[in-house]
Order: structure tokens, then C-alpha cells, then sequence
């Protein structure tokens, strides 16, 4: 196992009497990549039944035939066009939270808002939130849960911002052993992405209607610094510096 990967294991041991969500029945590892730092892992994990509230689910933190992946994801900015697009690999030990930073990084947010991510396929609730969990759903801890839970061609939405609602609709594209490349890593891209706080998609596609009749508004210019951001332009370059 690599350091980092280590560390990211290290990590978990440290907060695992946090889980609530009862004992992981997590599978027996079926080759050479299960080794001493996974199984403290999943020693921890199994001790933790206490207290389990209704809406938690006995839920599964790792899956260690694919903590040792790499994942090639797409995800496009919902309801807007012109199509905001990437395509980004990352790694199977990244946690949920990762993920969902990543993604809201790479379309230029800066986090300062909250965000949660919900999995179509297995209705769960990834989230910090004590309380709200979206009915039907089950709730899981975004900052334990991996990418390694995720499968091939799952589909998960990430919302960020709940006053402009952005949503990011990500497809898992294919899983893969890892390679010497630097993850998390932007493969392709398409358009720029949001700008925060503007107001949502209805008032982003309106700037950007704007800026195609070189209407925009003076004030909104000053808003934005002075200088007007072209929605059709984006730095893939740029985008792996942020996610670093």
C-alpha cells in the first residue's frame, strides 16, 4: 500500500468510533491489496452498534476490491446550457466528501457553501446534517464513506449551495487500477463552470446571454471584479491546480 493510502487509512481508524451505523459486514478480502491497515479498519468498524437511529443504514464504509482503484467519472453541471462538462479520475480511497469537494472545485466553487451528495442507485443520503435526510433515503457519513462503494455506471447528484441549488449529475464511467498519474486528475472539460453566488442556473444563463450581446450589466461587471468570465472557456490546466 502507498503512504498516502496508508494515511487515508490511518485517518479512518482514528474517527471509526464516530460510525453509528452498526457493524459494516464488509467482504472478506479476495486478494493481496487486503493488508494489516484495512483489516485494523474493518476491526474498528466492527465494534460500533450502539444507539443505531432508524434513518442510518448498517451501510458499508470501504469496499476493499475497489479502495485500491481508480475511478473515471464524468459530471455536468444540471439544467444548464451551453453543457458544462468533465471527465476526472480519482481515487477509490477518497472519501464521498472528496469526491463531492472535487467536483465542486473543478466547475469553480469555492466551498464556502454547504453540499451533500445522494446515490440514485442505492437511495443514499451522503451528508454532515445531523437531522434532514430526504424521505425513503438512508443517511451516510460523507467524510467515511469511500468511492470505493460506488460502482460501475452508478449515478450520484451532488448539490451545493442550497440558496442557488447548484447540482452536479456524476456518472461512474469505468473503474481501473491506479497508474503513477496524480489523482485526482482532469481528463477533459467543457465550459467554465458557476459563479458563486450569482443567483443560480436561471441567472447564470442569463449573464451568459448577456455576454454573447455584450450586454452586460455595468454594475454586475463591477460585481464581478471588472473583468467578464466567458462561460465557453475553460483552463483543464487550471482546473488540476485547484483540485490539488
Amino acid at each position: 500500500m502507498s503512504q498516502s493510502a496508508a494515511r487515508d487509512v490511518a485517518d479512518y481508524l482514528d474517527t471509526s468510533y464516530d460510525i453509528i451505523y452498526g457493524e459494516p459486514e464488509l467482504a472478506v478480502p479476495e486478494d493481496d491489496y487486503q493488508d494489516k491497515f484495512i483489516q485494523q479498519l474493518l476491526d474498528e468498524l466492527a465494534p460500533a452498534q450502539a444507539d443505531i437511529p432508524t434513518n442510518v443504514g448498517n451501510r458499508q464504509l470501504i469496499n476493499p476490491q475497489n479502495y485500491g482503484q481508480a475511478y473515471v467519472i464524468t459530471a455536468k453541471l444540471a439544467d444548464f446550457k451551453p453543457l458544462a462538462s468533465r471527465t476526472f479520475v480519482i481515487k477509490g480511497s477518497s472519501t464521498i466528501e472528496e469526491l463531492a469537494e472535487t467536483v465542486i472545485l473543478m466547475f469553480h466553487g469555492n466551498l464556502v457553501h454547504l453540499y451533500d451528495a445522494i446515490n440514485e442507485q442505492t437511495q443514499e443520503f451522503y451528508t454532515q446534517s445531523e437531522d434532514f435526510v430526504p424521505g425513503g433515503m438512508t443517511k451516510v457519513k460523507l467524510d467515511l464513506a469511500t468511492v470505493s462503494l460506488l460502482n460501475e455506471k452508478d449515478k450520484l447528484t451532488i448539490h451545493y449551495d442550497y440558496g442557488d441549488g447548484w447540482e452536479f449529475k456524476l456518472h461512474v464511467q469505468k473503474i481501473q487500477p491506479v497508474t503513477n498519474e496524480e489523482l485526482p486528475h482532469v481528463q477533459k472539460a467543457r465550459g467554465y463552470g458557476i459563479i458563486e453566488d450569482v443567483g443560480g442556473v436561471g441567472a447564470l444563463e442569463q449573464y451568459y446571454d448577456d455576454y454573447q450581446k455584450g450586454q452586460v450589466d455595468p454594475d454586475f461587471l463591477d460585481w464581478l471584479g471588472g473583468e467578464p468570465i466567458d462561460l465557453d472557456t475553460v483552463d483543464i490546466n487550471e482546473l488540476n491546480q485547484l483540485i490539488k
